[in-house]
């Protein structure tokens, strides 16, 4: 619908029916959002849309404070650096794109691959940014001077759905659509070699379903996985193993996030 709601679940923001109802609502994009992210403060979002822009919204008072214009096609992913001091977004454009959240100045443009982006990733301190695409490549790309530093890719080179750096910085993990997620080690990567791990028990054949790290209880590191048959799959991320089916939707688990 164009917009993008933010709720408070941490309080009783509910209608008289005792529906939970949004405490903003986002409103200017001028056709669908593909994607969003929270600023490190919290005190603003940014929107991917594939209306070729993004934009860098006030959460409290609902404005769009700036609209990054450049990409010619959709605008499909993003993320804030660390700092929030720095956005990257990917598009249909095939373009990876750095951008001054602040003032809305594209930082740099870089032909990223020769399909559509459809992940990107800021590494834990910056200094690197991972993108993955349709053409089957992932690769990582130096912040400072947009050179690559890196390409790989799976055994038979699948379309890749999704991408995201581990909390330390070390590994990415990556969605492909040949039903399986790769854990690689990003300091030893290169063509199609250095999977560390891979999880291959959820369905991803035709939508870009989202996967993240749970690693923030010691002892409980997990992957989850979003799937085309409407769950979440939750693995153990050394082990592998299945360890939760959450049967989440009745359609495709397409977007998910973990604390």
């Amino acid at each position: 619908d164009k917009t993008i709601k933010i709720w408070d679940v941490g309080k009783k923001c509910r209608d008289l029916r005792g529906a939970l109802k949004p405490v903003v609502t986002l409103e200017g994009h001028t056709l669908g959002v593909n994607g969003v992210d929270w600023s490190v403060d919290s005190r603003h979002v940014a929107s991917a849309s594939d209306d070729k822009t993004l934009r860098i919204w006030d959460t409290e008072t609902g404005k769009a404070l700036v609209s990054l214009r450049g990409h010619t096609s959709f605008v499909f992913a993003l993320s804030f650096n660390a700092s929030s001091n720095l956005l990257v977004s990917g598009g249909f454009d095939e373009n990876v794109k750095l951008w001054d959240p602040r003032s809305g100045a594209c930082v740099s443009t870089t032909p990223a691959h020769s399909e559509p982006v459809t992940g990107v990733s800021f590494n834990r301190d910056g200094t690197c940014v991972a993108s993955s695409s349709f053409d089957g490549l992932v690769r990582l790309w130096d912040t400072a001077t947009s050179s690559c530093l890196r390409t790989f890719y799976a055994k038979g080179n699948p379309p890749v759905s999704s991408v995201s750096f581990s909390p330390n910085g070390r590994f990415v993990l990556v969605g492909t659509l040949d039903d399986k997620l790769r854990l690689w080690n990003v300091s030893n990567v290169n063509g199609d070699g250095g999977v560390a791990k891979s999880y291959s028990s959820h369905s991803n054949q035709k939508f870009c379903c989202s996967s993240a790290f749970a690693v923030s209880e010691p002892g409980r590191q997990r992957v989850l996985a979003g799937s085309e048959d409407g769950k979440v799959y939750v693995y153990g991320l050394n082990d592998r193993e299945v360890v939760q089916k959450v049967n989440a939707h009745e359609d495709v688990a397409l977007a998910l996030d973990a604390s």
